[in-house]
C-alpha cells in the first residue's frame, strides 16, 4: 500500500498546526489487529496532546520555524485544496495506525486504520484526494468501529478476514503489552513481531543456512518510538529475545563509565566502550574462523591489543592546537600488570618493515612518551598513570593530565541529564553539536549561510547509548535542543 494522501497531509498538517500527539499508552486499533500481524505502527494525530505541544515548543527554538510552517501549509495542504481546520482536522481521529499484513511484496501489504471525528469530512477528504491523484486511489471500509484504508479492496478484505479468524488480538499479546509499556508516550510507535521476522529470514536464506539462524538466536519482538521531551527529541529501539551462540561468544560488558573524568573538558566528540569480552573476547583459538593455524599470528596481535584495551576505553576529538585536522586521542585502561606503551613498542617493531617507521623516545608534559612519525603526520603515545593514551598531537597527552575534565562541562552534563543516561551502559557516544559546527566550517573552508547557521544554533548536543537487560537490548538516541 502506498501511503494515501490523507496520511501525508495529516502528518504535515499536525506539524504546521503545532498540535497532535498520543496521550498515554493507549492500544489504539490493536484490539482488532490479529496477533500474527508482523508490523503495527501508531502515529499520533490527537490535536492538543502533550507530545505535539512539546514538538511545537521545541520547533519554536528555530528561527526558520514560521517559514517552514508556511511552506508546509502551502505545499501539502493548500496545494491539495485542503484547509486544516475545516477539512483535515475533522477527518482525523486520535491516531492513525498502520498494519503490515506480511513481510512480502517489498513491505507494501499494509492497511491504515483510523476513527475520524467527522465521518462526512473524512469521506470528503478521501474523495477529493482521489480526484486529484488518480494514480493513488484510496478505498476504505467501516470495520468494528474503525475505517480501514488501502489502495486495494482485496487488502482490506484480507485484513478483515484475518481479524475475524484469529482468536487472539494484538492487544492481548504479552510482547506487545510489554513493548507498549516500555515505549510509553510518543509521536510514533512501532512494533514488529519477532517470530514473523525469524520465519521470513529462514525462508529467505534457504534450508542450508538454517543452522546459522539458530546460532543467531531468537527475536521475540522489536519496538521503536520517536518521542519529544521538554529538552529534545528521543529515538528508542528495543530488541527482546534470546541471543544464540554467535552472540554469547561475545560477552559484552555493562559498566559504569568514568573516563569522562579523564578526557579534557573541550572534547567535541566522546565515545566510550569496554574492551573486556567485547570486540576481542570472542576472538580466540576456539573461534570457527580465527581458530585456524594460519591465523595464529593474528590472534596473538589481537590478544596483545586486548590487554591494552581490557578495561573502559574512550575515543575523543577536540579542536587542533593549530589550523590542522582535529586532535584525536584514544584513552584506554590496560589489564593489570600490562605496560601498554611497551606492548605497543613490540607490535610496532614487529611491523616496522611495513610501516617504514620506528617509535622514538620523547617527553611530553613531563611524561615518558614515544613519537612515531610518517612524514608530516605523527602519533604520540604514553602511559599516563594507570591509563594509556595514543594521539595524533602531543596535546592529547597534555589534555589527559589537565585538571578540567569533560565530566565538568555544562554542555556534557546537560546532555547526559536530558537524555536520561543510565548509570550503567554498554557504551555511549556524545557529540557537542553547537561547538562542532564552527570546526566543520573551518575544515570545509566554506562558511555556512547565515540562515542555516541560525537554525543550527538550537541543536546543542547528541547522545547515543546502549543498555542490556535480561533478554533485551535497548539503543537510544537523544538530540538536545535549546
Amino acid at each position: 500500500m502506498r501511503f494515501p494522501a490523507i496520511t501525508t497531509a495529516a502528518c504535515a498538517a499536525l506539524i504546521a498546526a503545532g498540535c497532535g500527539g498520543t496521550q498515554g499508552t493507549g492500544a489504539g486499533a490493536s484490539d482488532i489487529v490479529p496477533e500474527s500481524a508482523p508490523v503495527f505502527i501508531q502515529i499520533d494525530t490527537d490535536p492538543g496532546s502533550a507530545q505535539w505541544k512539546m514538538v511545537n515548543a521545541l520547533a519554536g527554538h528555530f528561527p526558520g520555524k514560521q517559514k517552514a510552517v508556511i511552506a508546509l501549509k502551502k505545499n501539502i495542504l493548500e496545494s491539495g485544496g485542503f484547509d486544516w481546520e475545516k477539512d483535515v482536522k475533522p477527518a482525523l481521529g486520535k491516531e492513525l495506525d498502520l498494519v503490515g499484513l506480511d513481510l512480502d511484496n517489498g513491505g507494501k501489504d499494509f492497511v491504515a486504520l483510523l476513527q475520524p471525528r467527522d465521518e462526512s469530512k473524512f469521506a470528503d477528504v478521501i474523495r477529493r484526494g482521489n480526484a486529484q491523484d488518480k494514480t493513488a486511489t484510496v478505498v476504505y471500509d467501516k470495520f468494528n468501529g474503525w475505517e480501514v484504508l488501502s489502495d486495494s479492496r482485496a487488502m482490506i478484505s484480507r485484513f478483515e478476514q484475518a481479524s475475524k479468524n484469529e482468536q487472539t488480538s494484538l492487544s492481548d499479546d504479552p510482547g506487545f503489552q510489554r513493548a507498549s509499556h516500555e515505549l510509553g508516550d510518543a509521536v510514533v510507535r512501532a512494533y514488529v513481531n519477532g517470530p514473523a521476522v525469524m520465519s521470513k529470514l529462514r525462508a529467505t536464506i534457504g534450508a542450508n543456512n538454517h543452522d546459522l539462524v539458530r546460532k543467531l538466536g531468537t527475536l521475540d519482538w522489536l519496538g521503536a518510538n520517536l518521542a519529544a521531551t521538554s529538552s529534545g527529541v528521543a529515538l528508542n529501539v528495543v530488541l527482546h529475545g534470546t541471543p544464540g551462540t554467535l552472540f554469547k561468544r561475545l560477552h559484552f560488558t555493562s559498566y559504569r563509565s568514568h573516563l569522562a573524568s579523564t578526557v579534557p573538558q573541550d572534547a567535541l566528540l566522546y565515545w566510550t566502550f569496554h574492551g573486556s569480552g567485547g570486540a576481542f573476547g570472542g576472538l580466540s583459538s576456539t573461534s570457527p574462523v580465527l581458530g585456524a593455524p594460519q591465523f595464529r599470528g593474528f590472534r596473538d596481535v589481537l590478544g596483545q591489543v586486548g590487554k591494552v584495551m581490557a578495561g573502559e576505553d574512550a575515543l575523543y576529538v577536540r579542536r587542533a592546537p593549530s589550523a590542522g585536522i582535529p586532535e584525536i586521542a584514544l584513552v584506554t585502561e590496560p589489564a593489570p600488570g600490562t605496560d601498554a606503551a611497551a606492548t605497543l613498542d613490540r607490535l610496532l617493531r614487529r611491523f616496522r618493515a611495513e610501516l617504514h617507521a620506528t617509535p622514538r623516545p620523547t617527553s611530553i608534559a613531563g611524561t615518558r612518551a614515544r613519537a612515531l612519525r610518517f612524514g608530516s603526520f605523527g602519533i604520540d603515545y604514553a602511559n599516563v598513570g594507570n591509563k594509556f593514551v595514543v594521539t595524533n598531537y602531543p596535546d592529547g597527552i597534555w589534555g589527559v593530565k589537565l585538571n578540567v575534565k569533560l565530566a565538568q562541562s555544562p554542555d556534557y552534563e546537560d546532555a547526559v541529564r536530558s537524555a536520561g543516561l543510565p548509570a550503567k551502559t554498554q557504551g555511549y557516544l556524545y557529540v557537542n553539536i553547537h561547538s562542532t559546527v564552527p570546526l566543520v566550517e573551518r575544515l570545509a573552508h566554506t562558511p555556512l549561510p547565515n540562515e542555516v547557521r541560525r537554525n543550527l544554533a538550537p541543536l546543542r548536543s547528541a547522545l547515543e547509548y546502549e543498555v542490556a537487560r535480561s533478554h533485551e537490548l535497548e539503543v537510544s538516541f537523544f538530540l538536545r535542543i535549546r
